[in-house]
């Protein structure tokens, strides 16, 4: 009898009689978008967990440094890249005019995976300008992530996916209603033509049509000269500007070689995203060009 006693009063002690509620836990969440999801392996759910309570990312800035962390987190929306089934959290943004959308990881101590998103059920898997890349893991040699894309006004949504914290480094720069061409390292000579309905970019209030040329670099790049000009085979006033949002800078030129346009400067190291604009000084302003480029 002692032997039976001491059985019962272990399976007691165990939860498993007189409703000690024994067995695994479980998410129990009421599903996504409530904010009421449960401690997942013991640790709270982040509050952007589920995508309608995505967190705000403010364009009033050209760069922003965004703490972030999927540990906690469910997961809800596939990778285009990466490993299905890893937690996510969710971000969003909304535009009033095209730009250029840069975000990377690097820094994080853990495998990252970043991708953009149209809605919250839908991964952007398509290109949506050459160059780009909507998602991204192991980016430049790391376990971290960059991302790029060339996007219109309206709501869109940034995703990170892994096991742990990050912080998020995003830059955007407007790019007008014109052309948009990667720019490759080195040197290049390209031809253009600028028209009257190509839109307005407000960097340098140039106030004619524009077409840009946008590159983004490594943490391991060392940086170095840039030259820009269309002081020869151009046929219009033109302004040129050069966009470094990560270096929160803006350059500009007017008129540096009669009515035409060149801008040198020192590119800085490591990883950020980079746009550079022909741009006619007014709305008249519009036409053929000739630009010449060194970069990094």
């Amino acid at each position: 009898m002692d032997g039976i006693k001491r059985f019962l009063i272990a399976l007691s002690i165990a939860g498993c009689g007189g409703g000690g509620g024994g067995g695994m836990p479980t998410d129990g969440g009421d599903g996504p978008g409530t904010g009421h999801d449960a401690d997942i392996d013991g640790m709270p759910a982040p509050a952007n967990d589920r995508c309608a309570n995505a967190t705000t990312i403010s364009i009033a800035s050209v760069h922003s440094e965004i703490s972030a962390t999927a540990a906690g987190a469910n997961a809800d929306l596939a990778a285009p890249c990466g490993t299905a089934g890893t937690p996510d959290v969710f971000f969003k943004f909304t535009l009033t005019r095209r730009e250029v959308i840069y975000a990377d990881t690097f820094g994080a101590t853990g495998n990252t995976t970043l991708y953009f998103a149209s809605s919250c059920v839908a991964a952007r898997t398509a290109s949506t300008t050459p160059g780009d890349a909507v998602c991204s893991t192991g980016a430049c040699g790391t376990s971290q992530s960059q991302v790029v894309a060339l996007l219109d006004p309206g709501t869109h949504y940034l995703v990170l996916a892994g096991q742990g914290a990050a912080m998020i480094h995003f830059q955007h720069a407007e790019v007008g209603n014109g052309t948009v061409t990667h720019l490759a390292a080195g040197s290049s000579t390209s031809t253009g033509t600028t028209s009257s309905d190509s839109g307005l970019l407000y960097a340098c209030e140039a106030g004619g049509a524009e077409n840009a040329y946008w590159w983004h670099s490594c943490p391991s790049a060392a940086g170095g000269a840039f030259v820009a000009s269309t002081c020869t085979g151009t046929d219009f006033d033109t302004m040129m500007s050069l966009q470094m949002p990560g270096a929160d800078q803006v350059l500009c030129d007017d008129d540096s070689c009669s009515v035409q346009s060149s801008i040198g400067t020192n590119i800085p190291a490591g990883a950020g995203l980079f746009v550079l604009a022909v741009d006619g000084f007014s709305t008249a302003k519009h036409g053929n060009y000739t630009l010449s480029v060194t970069r990094p």
